[in-house]
Formats: structure tokens, sequence, C-alpha cells
């Protein structure tokens, strides 16, 4: 996920565009139409108001044309004005009250804009994150947290930020510029010549300028979010361990030192976009002068200069802008090229399962077995399972035991389908597992780790984890199977009551009987307990290992990795694990005589 290999493609308006094309949907596309056309009248309606302008200058300047005008003066005639004067200040309410209904026409477009810009961002972060969930598991594993929060949550905002709202931000203002230049042309096209040669390659020579060096501010943005984000994650999820080892200067310092450069780039950012605006009020300065020296050796008449430099004046008071917003999206897509390459390269590393997804149920009714179960990592030449094979009748209880490195969790991940063997087959009542039937398989497991995992939430949320609907029998009853009952009602809020972040406001082995509980809920055949024990004191321990005991008798399918052999005196087998390979099979009694 690093950008690294980004290369800066060679038009990046043409690649923006495709790009919009790839990550809309049809109704967003449909959207995008409309609102080109609602763009377009606005466009006009800008550009009426401007040419409303020069009649009004001309009647204040000459009252004579109000009677020589044959529009004027039927307008004159028909309200039977009784004076010049009162008919120039109709004129004048006419256009204060047009420019009104225009601006409210055009902030209503501009509405819709940032809408459906919005809606563009919201659809963009859903499908990433949906593309996420079907990340295989050691792809997953095989990414930065921060460089996955990025690509979720931040690239899709900046995308449309700096991607799509420049495009439409470019597509309103051109065709504003468009016909502004146009009514130039049709007013004097000697003129509309003059401003193309003079205003037109100053502003591409300002573009052209600040062009590479957008493109380096947009990609170091891009590369040195992460740093910042994965150094204060580390600094507040480190709080205990870094304050025991008196680190935190070190760790603010390190933090800040990312801040800083993000900070700085930022700041870089801000000052490119600002560098056009401020070099076209001089182009605008000039243009108004050599306007005024034109119409100046033009006409001798001070009345037509004062027209001319007030027509000009008026359209450089809409067409600047334009050109300000068109030449600043044109840097901001140019320095943004980046996002676009996170969403490919996201996109590139999700890989799509190639059967369908099977809903039925997967039967289980009588036994599991690992047939010859073989696997290594990618990449890697060493065997962590070698030709396992071993089958668990349902309801048995079995249990692992091996040191570090010997294959216990990773067998687990062949069972729980995160990992697929490199040889062999699990085979379920007799039956191989089939890719297709991953999720169905998974409804059938529970499983609990170490260090479970929890919601901010309340205890009903985080046993449910966050189901709408809840069914209030089986939570009740999965409580007291996980011997959750008794802590609940000495709590004031009872299974609402709140846990804090990551459980703070549990013990350790109350967090575990949550994690039993939301195991129980989902209705799980099939129970897995990876060293759900090995953090706890041993009274804590046992309290724990007899709520695991008592759900034997409910006939689950019980697996369980244990540190402490202790953990493991109620199992039907124990199988000791070493290189990869089974090393023996045990009782408890048996494995306690070894040990001894």
């Amino acid at each position: 996920m690093s950008d690294e290999n980004f290369v800066q493609p060679s038009n990046s308006f043409i690649n923006s565009i495709k790009s919009v094309r790839k990550h809309t949907n049809g109704a967003q596309k449909r959207k995008i139409g409309a609102l080109s056309i609602l763009v377009f009248f606005s466009a006009v309606m800008d550009v009426v108001g401007l040419a409303a302008v020069l009649p009004l200058i001309q009647a204040g300047t000459d009252t004579k044309m109000i009677h020589t005008n044959k529009y004027l003066s039927a307008v004159y005639n028909y309200f039977a004005f009784s004076s010049d004067k009162s008919f120039v200040l109709f004129l004048i309410g006419c256009l204060l009250a047009y420019f009104l209904f225009k601006t409210a026409f055009g902030i209503f477009v501009n509405w819709l804009q940032a809408r459906l810009t919005a809606d563009i961002a919201v659809y963009i972060t859903q499908n990433q994150f949906i593309k996420y969930y079907k990340l295989d598991f050691l792809d997953f594993s095989a990414i930065k947290s921060s460089l996955l929060m990025r690509n979720i949550l931040y690239n899709p905002t900046s995308y449309v930020q700096w991607i799509v709202q420049p495009l439409t931000m470019i597509m309103s203002e051109f065709i504003i510029v468009l016909l502004i230049i146009g009514a130039i042309a049709y007013y004097d096209l000697f003129l509309f010549g003059f401003i193309l040669v003079t205003i037109g390659p100053a502003t591409y020579l300002v573009y052209s300028a600040l062009k590479k060096r957008g493109t380096a501010v947009g990609v170091g943005i891009d590369n040195v979010f992460p740093y910042a984000l994965s150094s204060l994650t580390e600094a507040i999820s480190g709080y205990i361990d870094i304050k025991l080892a008196g680190k935190e200067d070190n760790y603010r310092k390190r933090y800040l030192k990312h801040l800083k450069n993000y900070q700085e780039l930022q700041q870089s950012a801000y000052l490119l976009s600002m560098i056009p605006i401020r070099t076209n009020e001089i182009i605008a300065l000039l243009g108004i002068i050599l306007i005024f020296m034109y119409a100046l050796f033009l006409s001798e008449g001070s009345a037509d200069v004062l027209i001319m430099v007030g027509a000009f004046a008026a359209a450089a008071y809409r067409l600047m802008p334009s050109m300000n917003r068109i030449l600043n999206s044109f840097m901001y897509i140019n320095k943004n090229q980046v996002s676009i390459y996170n969403l490919e390269i996201f996109d590139e590393l999700l890989k799509e399962e190639n059967e369908n997804p099977d809903p039925a149920p997967v039967p289980f009714n009588t036994s599991i077995k690992f047939d010859r179960i073989s696997f290594s990592f990618p990449k890697s030449d060493k065997q962590i399972l070698k030709n396992l094979t071993f089958e668990v009748k349902k309801g048995e209880k079995i249990g692992f035991v091996g040191s570090s490195g010997s294959g216990k969790t990773t067998l687990m991940n062949i069972l729980l389908r995160f990992y697929s063997e490199n040889s062999g087959q699990i085979l379920v009542d007799g039956a191989p597992l089939k890719p297709s039937q991953k999720q169905s398989w998974r409804n059938l497991i529970g499983y609990v780790k170490q260090d479970i995992f929890l919601l901010d939430g309340s205890i009903r949320e985080n046993i449910t984890l966050g189901d709408a609907k809840v069914d209030e029998d089986r939570l009740q009853r999965c409580i007291k199977q996980a011997s959750l009952d008794k802590l609940i009602e000495g709590l004031p809020a009872g299974v609402n009551s709140q846990i804090g972040e990551k459980g703070n406001n549990l013990s350790g082995g109350q967090r575990q009987r949550i994690g039993i509980a939301r195991s129980l809920y989902r209705n799980a055949e099939i129970l897995i307990f990876d060293e759900a024990t090995s953090a706890l004191d041993n009274k804590t321990e046992n309290e724990v290992t007899e709520s695991i005991d008592s759900l034997s008798e409910t006939n689950k399918t019980i697996f369980i990795i244990a540190h402490r052999i202790t953990t493991l005196r109620n199992c039907d087998r124990i199988y000791e694990l070493k290189n990869g390979e089974i090393s023996g099979v045990f009782s408890y009694r048996e494995l306690v005589e070894k040990v001894l």
C-alpha cells in the first residue's frame, strides 16, 4: 500500500475523468448529467447579468439612449415613467432583483454539487469498506493499520475533495468563462483577440510554473499522513508501557516530527493555491490598463472610454474569479493524482471470490476431519504444518499444547478458513469444505482469543455485536451459561451497562466471559479458545475454565489452545504439536505425568 511506485499520469485531467466514471454508480452519473444542465443555466444567468450591466452604464452616462434604444424606450413608454432618472433607478432595481435571484439559484446549484460529491464520498468509502472485508486474512495482516485507515477513511474523502469537486468546479466555471468570452467576442472581436493573447498565456505560465511543485506536495502529504497517524496511535495504545519507561518525551517528539512535516506540506499546498489568486489580480489589472489604452486610442469620446472600461471591468469581475477557480482546480487535480492511485492499488490487492458464496448451512452432525493438512506462508519455504491428520467427533473437547510457533494457532486459522491449506483438506461429516462455504462454515464457529475484541458500548451490544433486534431469551441464556449473570445483577444499568473503551471497566475474566457469551449468542456449534485464559490469574482462570467446562454439556465441539495445562483437564484428547507435526496424543493425566 505504499506510494513509492506511484507515477504521475501524463494527463491528470483525463485520468481523473476516467476515475470518476469508474468509481460512481449509474444514479450518480445521471445526477452529474442533470447537474451539468443546471450549471449551464446558472452560467447563462451569470452572463446575462453581466450583459445587463452595459446598457445600465450607457443609460446612466447618456440618457438619450433610453429613447433611441427600441427595447429601453418600449419599457419606458409602457410604464409611463415621468423622468429619465426614475427609469434609471428602475433599471438598477431590476438589475439588483435579477442578481438576487441569480445568486439564490447559483447557491442552490452549489448545494446540489456539494450534496452529490458527499454522496460519492460515502459511496466510495462504503465500497472500500466492503472490499476491505473481502481481503484474505494474510493480505490484511500484511498491511499496516494506518495505511488501511488512510485508504478506507481519509483517501475517499481526499479523492472527492481534491478530484471530484475540482472537476465539477472546472465544468461549471469553464462554461461561464466560455460564455463571457463569447459575449466579449460578440461585442468586439478585436477586443476578444487582444484579451486572448495577453491574459491566456499569462494564466498558462502561472499554472505551468506551479504544476510540478504541486505534484510533489500532494504526494508528500499522502506519504506523511500515515506515519503521523501511526505514531499517534502507538502513543495512545502504549500508554502504560510508555509511562513506565518514562518515554513520553520520545513519543511526543516522534509524533510532532511527522505532524510538523505534514503541516509544512499543508502550508505549501495553501500557499500554492493562493499564488494564482494574487498573480491573476496583476493580470486583471494589466488587462484593464491595456483595454483602457485600446479604448483611449480607438475613440476620442470620454463616454466611449468609460463604457469600454466599465464593460471590461464587469467582465473581469466575474471572469477572473472563474479563472482562479479553474487554475486552482487543475492544480488540485494534478497534485492529488496519488489519491486515485491509492484507490486503484487498493482494488488490485483485494481478491474477489471465484465461487459464488453458498448460503446453505454446512451440515455438521458427526465429525470434523483434518486430512493430511500442510501449510506454509506465501514466499516462505518453511512448513508450518506438515501432513496433519486427525478426527474430532461432534461434542468432543480437544486440547492443543506446544511451544510458540509449533502451529497451534495456524491450525485454528485453517479451521476458521482464514488460511487455506497448501495441501490436504478439511472434511465435515465426510464432505470436503468448499471455498464457497466459507461464511456458512464460519456461522457455526465461535472464537474466543486472549485479547477479546470489545466495542465501546454496553454489555448487550458486545454480546450481540450491535444487533438491532435482540433475542432477549437467548441473550439471558447465554449470559447465564457464560457465568455473567452475577456480574450483571450487581450493575445499576444491568446488561445495558457501559464497559468502556476496550472493556476498561471490566476485569480480564469478565472480558473473556463476554467473548464466551458472544459465541454462544451466535448459536455456535464449534467453540475455539485460543490462549483465552493465559493472561488471567489462577483464580480467575479456574472460574473461566469452569464456565468453559460447563459448555461440554451442551454438545458443543470445543477446541482449546492452552499455555497452562490445567485448562485442559476435562479434554477428551490433547494433541501436542512440535515443528508443525503431531508429536503425541494424550489424556490430561498422561500429559501431566509427561510434564512432571
